[in-house]
């Protein structure tokens, strides 16, 4: 995403224990020290999820001198969620990540649409929460905009995104990045991007605060870089 112009938290993925404690210096915030520790899992609802340990949430804000001993509750073990399935995840990979000052959480999703024949762009002024529950609460809100895949995105279409988001700050930067999660979707062969949050930070900058991206099988001739990332434990072989 960030090589396709998109704003991102800085992260480090870690693979085991040992690679907890330089990530965590190296993403510590400059004004309290804290970092994000975030279970990576093919599954969304991580921070509301559990533990099969008993360990209570996937996603952590802590103190970096504290993400080792978070880390050991998490790494390793299986993490179930509302959209993981009673079984849940087993968590392989953390990522150590940079802790933002949102002043905004908004939800945004490029899928892959049947019915439309051709991707479909969601916007939703309300974010931060599973889509379950955004539908739920906020059914009016959700803005669904179909794009011509020959056309792609357009200008305009760019532009009613950003009202149906209730952007404040610089609106053409925020056309921009929906422009830019459009070219991930479409340079990746991504069956879905969904960014939730996607966020205002105090400063009026959007930034695609935490994501999730579906890739189609059928191109994995294309996208070999990506699907050597594949992680097969996070599959249901069937």
């Amino acid at each position: 995403m960030a090589a396709r112009g998109v704003n991102v938290p800085p992260g480090i993925a870690v693979h085991s224990l040992a690679e907890v404690p330089a990530a965590a210096k190296a993403m510590a915030s400059a004004e309290d020290g804290q970092v994000v520790v975030k279970s990576q899992i093919l599954a969304g609802g991580r921070g509301l999820g559990k533990f099969t340990n008993g360990f209570q949430g996937g996603v952590h804000v802590c103190d970096a001198a504290d993400a080792p001993g978070i880390a050991a509750k998490m790494l390793g073990g299986t993490l179930v969620t509302k959209q993981s399935g009673p079984a849940g995840k087993p968590v392989n990979t953390l990522l150590i990540a940079k802790k933002l000052k949102l002043a905004r959480e908004m939800y945004l999703a490029i899928l892959l649409d049947r019915k439309a024949a051709g991707p479909v762009l969601v916007a939703c002024p309300e974010g931060g929460t599973s889509i379950e529950d955004l539908a739920e609460e906020f059914p009016d809100k959700i803005r669904k905009i179909a794009i011509d895949p020959r056309q792609g995105l357009t200008d305009a279409q760019a532009s009613e995104a950003v009202a149906a988001l209730e952007i404040k700050g610089d609106k053409e930067a925020a056309k921009e990045q929906i422009k830019a999660l459009y070219k991930t979707f479409a340079e990746c062969d991504c069956t879905m991007v969904e960014v939730n949050p996607l966020a205002e930070t105090a400063d009026g900058v959007v930034v695609a605060a935490d994501a999730k991206l579906g890739f189609d099988d059928s191109a994995s001739f294309r996208q070999k870089e990506l699907f050597a990332m594949r992680d097969a434990s996070q599959e249901d072989p069937r």
